[in-house]
């Protein structure tokens, strides 16, 4: 019975991450789709868009949304097959077969509330705000072999689950952004500076578990090793025993988070765009290097545990005319409270350490050949990286644009270990309103339990001065 109950426990854990999709990174379909500003979002010196003044506004600014693993929902619960054919079925061995020695399920969002881009000359200005949450949920490989196979295989030793990591956050990010052309109709660089304030975090320093079961199987020791950092408007509240019973939220007022300033940051992009040719054009970029110090509302959790199993007994439950006896779910009972105080923290395990999270860096580099004057094809590989976990991304687009008013890019990725990644990107320019939308998965938008990466972001943009013909950007031989 216990080892079903830590299975659901776990198994839920796992899919309460995978389907709190949301996003990890920009969309590489984006870098190069031709009349978008948001292009120096991966680039600070690539602007796709000739216009002189770009404004985006608290809700028409858009939604970007990215969700990454490597494993499919479809890998862990499907349809079953014969007599199942019309159940869903736990898939434990086929998930098990799709598992690396770590796996990471990543997922961030991006919410704008105001952009501004002003071009003088050869010059760009950008100002940014934008709401932006990342987690990302990582577990080994063993944790599912144990669930799988049980205990039986491993009588008489330890065995290591190995780590078990939740890292969420969430801030506010005010972006100052200028580029420049240094060398005429060749080189641009361009950078930002951005300044972050967070709202709520948590971070899983480490949580490490261990299972030894004894040679003859009349005992299971669980143990584990945990500290965990949070910050978050709210306390801790505790039972008459000392241990954690709950949160206090009662002093919690939205304003105060929204405009949350006691956990400041700060992080930097870097980026140039090369014109090697007046067909070839070379860019790289560096996003995001920085840290958020995290000091006010923090509570730090640091627990060792040890729980040792030797079974129920129900000798004395038996027959409710002795004087010894007690209740079945009396028992039971006993048991679960000396399970949950083993690993239960007490108020003596909780302190207020300040903690540093750093934010997911993005590496860029790519180019573009020029075809003609509407069309041209891109190349960009990106590498993610969060923490001890990297993805890596190679997109292959065709970029056109129709009569300055309409911009289409279709796209090829190959994301860690998916294969399968078609995308889109759409633009339509009316007046000085565009709207736009784009993915680097329009499969998994169709079915997202088959996918393992899925993203996209839409919006409207606000552009002016933007010329009535066919504008080639002379940095990015677009």
């Amino acid at each position: 019975m216990k080892n079903i109950h830590i299975k659901i426990a776990v198994i839920s854990l796992i899919l309460m991450v995978k389907l709190s999709t949301g996003s990890a990174q920009e969309s590489t379909t984006l870098q190069f789709m031709k009349g978008m500003p948001q292009s120096d979002l991966l680039n600070p010196a690539l602007h796709n868009d000739s216009s002189k003044v770009f404004i985006g506004l608290p809700g028409f600014s858009g939604l970007g949304f990215d969700f990454n693993s490597g494993f499919a929902l479809n890998d862990l619960i499907h349809k079953g097959t014969g007599m199942l054919a019309d159940s869903l079925v736990l898939d434990m061995e086929k998930f098990h077969s799709k598992l690396s020695a770590t796996n990471a399920i990543q997922q961030s969002l991006s919410l704008p509330l105001f952009s501004l881009g002003i071009r003088i000359k050869k010059s760009f200005f950008s100002i940014g705000i934008t709401e932006k949450e990342v987690a990302q949920f990582t577990f080994d490989k063993s944790i599912v072999t144990f669930l799988k196979d049980g205990n039986a295989p491993y009588m008489g030793q330890n065995f290591d689950l190995g780590s078990l990591k939740l890292d969420a956050f969430q801030y506010r990010e005010f972006a100052f952004g200028y580029s420049n052309e240094v060398i005429k109709n060749k080189l641009t660089v361009g950078a930002k500076v951005k300044a972050l304030y967070g709202k709520f975090a948590l971070q899983t320093e480490r949580m490490n578990i261990k299972v030894n079961t004894a040679a003859d199987g009349s005992s299971l020791n669980l143990s584990s090793d945990m500290k965990i950092n949070m910050s978050l408007p709210a306390t801790l509240k505790y039972d008459t025993a000392g241990y954690v019973s709950g949160m206090n939220t009662d002093n919690f007022k939205a304003s105060d988070y929204l405009m949350q300033k006691g956990n400041f940051g700060m992080a930097f992009d870097l980026g140039g765009v090369y014109r090697l040719t007046s067909k070839i054009t070379l860019s790289a970029s560096i996003v995001d290097i920085g840290k958020i110090s995290f000091k006010k509302d923090v509570i730090s959790v640091t627990k060792v545990s040890n729980y040792n199993w030797t079974g129920i007994d129900f000798s004395n439950s038996i027959d409710n005319s002795n004087s010894n006896y007690i209740s079945p779910s009396d028992v039971v009972t006993k048991e679960t409270d000396k399970m949950k105080n083993s690993f239960l923290p007490k108020q003596s395990d909780v302190g207020s350490d300040p903690f540093t999270v750093t934010i997911p860096i993005k590496y860029n580099i790519g180019g573009t050949y020029q075809i003609n004057n509407k069309f041209n094809v891109g190349l960009l590989d990106r590498l993610y990286k969060n923490g001890s976990v990297s993805t890596n991304t190679m997109t292959l687009s065709c970029n056109t644009y129709f009569g300055n008013f309409f911009s289409l890019t279709g796209s090829y990725s190959m994301v860690g270990n998916s294969y399968n990644n078609l995308g889109l990107g759409v633009a339509l320019k009316e007046g000085a309103m565009q709207i736009y939308f784009v993915s680097d998965n329009l499969l998994a938008l169709a079915d997202p339990s088959k996918a393992s990466f899925v993203n996209g972001r839409v919006g409207i943009n606000f552009l002016f001065g933007n010329k009535r013909k066919i504008v080639l950007e002379e940095q990015t031989g677009q």
